[in-house]
């Protein structure tokens, strides 16, 4: 599993399913999916004509056997996108996730970014996200398990999320206000993250992390991060929670 972007023919392709940062440590027995194939989309040619360009974000799962199953889209930057990113993704192929050498199922963020390779390559027209990133974590915020793992309510204190952000290149510095919830299986909203970012000037895109609490009375279930900018919904996660994630039937939710 690559920790950083790939640049294939004309597309660009950001797995959510690699930390964006270091690693957390795991035991030989214990690690993260490894992906062993991959599939290039096909880039739409009425986008490839009018030099459109955005990205398409799933939720999943990544099963015992290493394959990705229930994908669901849940953002893109434009319609004609998803059925060539689902195309491709449904053909990627994995080595499962382990825990304690016992081969296990995870949750998967996908996103497929699509990118012309010329002097406009990387710009896009609204934010979107671009790749996130969900892993337990330590009362420090510190990632305590591979990305994907469930997390054991009662056991791990907190989740960590590092986010990437696609973003519109401006010639001024600039801050953005990005608003995170995490929205609990019966919709329930808790607000988690509302904080300026700083874009750097000409930036195409940004990255920050974020460090969530799990709260006492969070239910077992599916969960998913949504984040907003300006009201306008860019994207975001999933996360599986339970207090016995190993006997936990997790069914990710329909958008």
């Amino acid at each position: 599993m690559s920790r950083s972007l790939r640049s294939l023919g004309g597309a660009s392709l950001a797995l959510g399913l690699a930390l964006l940062l270091a690693p957390a440590p795991a035991s030989a027995q214990t690690h993260g999916a490894v992906q062993t194939r991959q599939v290039d989309p096909t880039y739409p040619d009425n986008l490839l004509k009018t030099a459109q360009q955005g990205n398409v974000l799933f939720l999943g799962r990544i099963d015992t056997k290493g394959r990705l199953r229930d994908l669901i889209a849940v953002s893109a930057s434009h319609q004609d996108f998803i059925a060539p990113a689902l195309e491709a993704v449904r053909q990627w192929e994995f080595r499962p996730a382990t825990r304690d050498g016992q081969p296990i199922e995870i949750f998967a963020n996908v996103v497929v970014r699509f990118r012309i390779q010329n002097e406009r390559r990387g710009m896009i027209p609204e934010p979107i996200v671009g790749d996130v990133a969900i892993s337990p974590a330590d009362a420090s915020g510190r990632a305590s398990a591979p990305e994907g793992f469930p997390i054991e309510k009662g056991k791990d204190p907190a989740l960590r999320a590092d986010v990437l952000l696609d973003v519109p290149p401006d010639a001024q510095a600039r801050t953005i206000a990005v608003r995170v919830e995490a929205l609990s299986p019966k919709a329930k909203s808790y607000p988690i993250f509302q904080s300026p970012v700083p874009v750097p000037a000409g930036a195409k895109e940004v990255r920050f992390p974020i460090t969530v609490k799990i709260g006492s009375d969070w239910e077992d279930g599916v969960w998913i991060l949504r984040m907003t900018l300006d009201g306008k919904n860019v994207g975001g996660g999933q996360f599986w929670l339970a207090k016995d994630p190993a006997h936990f039937s997790f069914v990710v939710p329909k958008p």
